[in-house]
């Protein structure tokens, strides 16, 4: 089974939603770029940590009136885990989110902006010498705080800055049942620098 085919059917749907709504005074803004993903590990039990990354990513951001905006993102991250120096495994995780965002200068080149969502991160594909003998981790929902700013290129271009924390944890079990081993808390930060285009 492909399972990067829920994400991309995921991201479709978005787009063309984003682009329904999209009207002519330019509330609509889609850029692309590249994000780094830095999580922050706790695993009390295991002392597990996780790599950084870079991967791409693709921002939507649709503009309710002059301040406020919803904002989400596209993009799939894949971790390798180890654990005194051993290496555990790896997993790739899809971080579907929602913000909402309020713009302090809109109509200025420079714009900041803050906001708040919420997530629901889904986690597959896991492979390795431990992970292998592990349930499936189990999805998890709950906070995203962010802030940035974009800078404006011309009219119709823009470059974004983004940092988004991800309030994120999973449940750590044995392949053949018994007793959770642990919560580990990943809780990543992302920063993102992306180009992008009003329309």
């Amino acid at each position: 089974m492909n399972k990067s085919f829920p994400c991309a059917t995921l991201t479709g749907v978005l787009l063309a939603a984003f682009a329904t709504l999209a009207h002519a005074d330019k509330r609509l803004d889609v850029s692309l770029g590249l994000v780094n993903i830095r999580p922050d590990v706790e695993s009390p039990v295991v002392g597990a940590d996780a790599s950084n990354e870079t991967k791409p990513i693709l921002n939507l951001t649709y503009y309710l009136n002059e301040n406020l905006a919803l904002n989400t993102a596209a993009g799939i991250t894949r971790h390798t885990f180890s654990a005194g120096g051993t290496t555990l495994g790896k997993a790739s995780m899809a971080p579907f989110h929602l913000m909402l965002q309020y713009h302090f200068m809109p109509k200025s080149d420079f714009s900041p902006y803050v906001g708040a969502g919420i997530h629901h991160t889904v986690f597959f594909d896991k492979s390795g010498p431990v992970f292998d003998g592990l349930r499936r981790f189990p999805a998890d929902t709950g906070a995203v705080l962010q802030a940035g700013f974009d800078y404006s290129v011309n009219k119709d271009y823009f470059i974004n800055f983004d940092v988004k924390k991800f309030y994120l944890e999973t449940d750590v079990r044995p392949g053949g049942g018994g007793a959770k081993i642990e919560t580990i808390k990943l809780d990543p930060l992302l920063i993102g620098l992306a180009v992008g285009r009003h329309f």
